[in-house]
């Protein structure tokens, strides 16, 4: 009897291990010989789409839950359809890319949603197969309605350089599609149906048969419920077969707008105002509609410009008014760096809003470093101290934390060897959409990205041709886009808290939001590093942590540096084989005996069944795990100082005993120096007390906001009950001198981050918090 071999794993490890296979497979399948197409009879293919589409399978939740892969070996055709000669399903061979041919075939059946959009074709023969194809905008969460107006059936279709093979997860044979561009629908009169006889007789296709007001009532109702993309396809319908339809051209533009397509809608727009017969009331609609692309896009002097034309049309027109404000605030913290972050703080982090911000660059560049081998990082262009603004930065792509989205699915990545939410896949998906209607600059930015050290650049990335430009821009290269994705989106995370293992940093993606950016994306790795990231939102903000020196590198970490040596290795091979930061450098300095030994004291630390007598005998050990040469950042030795400190408070409260309260104070002191931030004052008693300084040097950012800010509140607190009201003082100006140099904010946002801790203070020390307040 065959055992089953993911018994007692976990459900990651069996995900994992489903990778290893689907692997295997994939490989298999490629040493495989091409066979001949299997003659499929179309009523039995009919049959099998309708009761997938009538029988999901369904998770306990009600949601559907399926699997699917990222990196297999795709390819896509950059050959125009006219100089590709034609082949039936008949000629066909299973595991066959079929260069130089095209397919000539029609829908058969309503288009089903599953991992990927699949439907029937025949072919003029009467030959059918299942097509399944991968990354077609607009159809990940798309219903039956949308997917009709997108996949028509009888639609007649031509299939650019079509690739028969086996499904991985199956045993059927499909012909597989992941670059949308490789599907061309064909127009009435098209020359390539000209002598065209098909064996199942006449079928009338909705494409041909709506009129252009019915396109466009199509569009509407899309509109009307949200759906974006199969309104801008309906409205493109509407307007092939009546290019002069006004209404239907804005309709479009306002579709690609809500989609983020900010180029295609002005492009549409510049089509509506070349009309010198344009009525008022849609010249201003254009007018105003060109402000919103263009602030979309982010050039707001452009935007300012045509909400000005607006008001030029009609003085009174509120949104136009408003449009100006928001454009000069936009250009002002687009070159100076001026962000009101307090309400940024309030709004994001503690209600949840996205904000509406510019892009900003400070003082760095992309440049080439030697150092890593030729490639390219992100450089100071000048002197940067602690705390200094680098980058505000939009997402290319986003899915929110809060998404809630009908299908759950889970992606492995062959390329990264790990799994993929839901979430990473709507990113995904993104990508595809923006790239396959935006414009070139857009694309560039993107494909300009690194993408492994295999990715060549290739010389048509950009490629367009005359059949991609009636719905797409260019040609597909979805194999980059998925590599691109998977070696650089970031999980929305604002600090390190929790993510104790290598397991959490990948469940990170799960969890919370994925988003995918430009800039931040050429900032190079290291545990150390000496900038920090906090999201607003989906926005990323990067601040520097330590002082920079003019040409040095600005580096970000893409794991916790809390993590031991070990874990954080376990994370890295996707990107580099080892890191050369300090702090790896100091722990392979220090041997894997010392390692290990570190590992198995934090764990002890860990337990709440430790006393105080041997979490000091812990301290003192895991102290010792540390080569005599190690820096300042001992992130295992600080969590030991930190249970320390509040094993000791509790007990002191307990028993009101004031040197227990003191030694705690002390003991958070020294989780902070663990943590990189260097002590000025230390005392816990006398009255030599120098107000003109903070507790702590302002030469190094907080690693974690979360964890030092609290520190320095706990020690704000702890001398509040000891009535020491300047050092509590102190200490609260160092947990706000924390926040501005982490998130801008002032001690407003420090009330509202600890709210629950200022909630039990006592009257003295909500009283000294007042007048701190008041005095900012």
């Amino acid at each position: 009897m065959k055992q089953n071999s993911t018994k007692g794993l976990s459900e990651e490890d069996q995900f994992l291990q489903m990778a290893t296979n689907a692997k295997k497979k994939a490989e298999e399948e490629k040493r495989k010989p091409p066979v001949p197409m299997p003659y499929v009879n179309p009523l039995s293919l009919m049959f099998q789409i309708e009761m997938q589409r009538q029988s999901p399978e369904n998770t306990s939740d009600g949601t559907v839950l399926r699997q699917t892969f990222i990196g297999q070996e795709t390819r896509h055709s950059t050959a125009p359809l006219r100089s590709l000669t034609r082949i039936s399903l008949q000629e066909m061979q299973v595991r066959r890319r079929h260069e130089g041919k095209h397919l000539l075939c029609r829908i058969i059946t309503p288009a089903v949603r599953l991992v990927s959009t699949t439907f029937a074709i025949e072919d003029p023969n009467g030959w059918a197969q299942v097509i399944s194809v991968y990354n077609y905008p607009g159809t990940q969460y798309a219903n039956e309605r949308e997917l009709e107006t997108l996949l028509p059936v009888h639609s007649v279709i031509a299939i650019r350089e079509p690739w028969a093979k086996m499904a991985l997860a199956s045993d059927h044979t499909h012909i597989r599609i992941d670059s949308p561009s490789d599907i061309i629908f064909l127009r009435e009169g098209d020359e390539l149906l000209a002598n065209i006889r098909w064996s199942s007789g006449h079928r009338p296709c909705t494409i041909l048969s709506r009129s252009a007001s019915e396109w466009k009532s199509v569009g509407d109702k899309h509109f009307r419920e949200n759906e974006y993309f199969p309104a801008s396809v309906a409205y493109k319908r509407a307007l092939e077969k009546q290019p002069s339809l006004t209404a239907a051209r804005l309709n479009r533009s306002l579709a690609l707008i809500k989609l983020e397509l900010y180029d295609p809608a002005l492009g549409e727009l510049r089509v509506v105002l070349d009309n010198t017969d344009l009525p008022t009331h849609e010249k201003q609609k254009a007018l105003y509609r060109s402000a919103q692309a263009h602030y979309g896009e982010g050039q707001y002097e452009e935007a300012l410009k045509m909400y000005q034309k607006c008001l030029i049309l009609d003085e009174t027109l509120q949104e136009a008014r408003s449009g100006v404000q928001l454009c000069e605030k936009r250009i002002a913290e687009q070159t100076t760096g001026s962000f009101d972050w307090n309400i940024l703080c309030e709004e994001t982090m503690f209600l949840g809003n996205e904000p509406d911000v510019a892009n900003f660059v400070g003082p760095i560049k992309i440049a080439p470093l030697s150092h890593r081998g030729g490639g390219r990082g992100i450089v100071a262009t000048r002197d940067i101290v602690a705390g200094e603004l680098l980058l505000v930065a939009k997402p290319f792509a986003v899915a929110n934390q809060g998404d809630n989205k009908s299908n759950a699915i889970i992606a492995v990545n062959f390329l990264t060897s790990k799994l993929n939410s839901s979430r990473n896949l709507e990113v995904l998906h993104q990508c595809v959409l923006k790239l396959s209607m935006g414009s070139d600059n857009i694309a560039r930015d993107f494909f300009d990205l690194y993408a492994g050290n295999e990715a060549a650049h290739s010389s048509n990335i950009l490629s367009h041709t005359e059949e991609t430009r009636s719905i797409f821009a260019r040609d597909i290269d979805s194999a980059r886009i998925e590599a691109v994705c998977s070696l650089n989106w970031f999980g929305l995370n604002n600090n390190h808290t929790g993510l104790t293992n290598v397991r959490d940093i990948n469940q990170a993606m799960f969890d919370l939001g994925c988003a995918l950016y430009t800039l931040p994306s050429y900032f190079n790795h290291a545990c150390a590093s000496n900038a920090n990231r906090v999201f607003f939102g989906s926005v990323m903000v990067l601040r520097a942590s330590k002082g920079i020196a003019a040409g040095a590198e600005v580096t970000l970490s893409y794991c916790s540096a809390e993590n031991p040596y070990q874990e954080r290795k376990k994370v890295l091979p996707k990107w580099f084989p080892e890191c050369d930061c300090s702090l790896c450098t100091e722990d392979r300095t220090a041997g894997p005996s010392r390692l290990s030994r570190r590992v198995s004291l934090t764990k002890q630390s860990e337990s709440s069944e430790v006393g105080v007598k041997e979490r000091f005998d812990i301290i003192q050990q895991l102290n010792a795990s540390y080569a005599p040469t190690h820096g300042s950042f001992r992130p295992a030795l600080a969590f030991a100082h930190l249970r320390m400190a509040r094993e000791l408070e509790s007990m002191s409260q307990y028993t009101s005993n004031v040197p227990l309260l003191q030694r705690s104070i002390q003991h958070y002191i020294f989780a902070l120096e663990a943590w990189e931030i260097k002590v000025i004052d230390g005392s816990v008693e006398g009255k030599n007390i120098n107000m003109d300084s903070l507790p702590i040097a302002r030469t190094v950012a907080p690693y974690s906001l979360e964890i030092c800010g609290t520190i320095c509140m706990a020690i704000f607190r702890a001398f509040s009950w000891l009535c020491e009201e300047l050092r509590a003082e102190k200490w609260l100006r160092a947990a706000a001198w924390m926040e501005s140099v982490t998130t801008g904010g002032d001690i407003h946002v420090l009330k509202l981050r600890h709210a629950k801790l200022i909630t039990a203070l006592d009257e003295q020390a909500s009283s000294l918090l007042k007048k701190i307040g008041a005095g900012r």
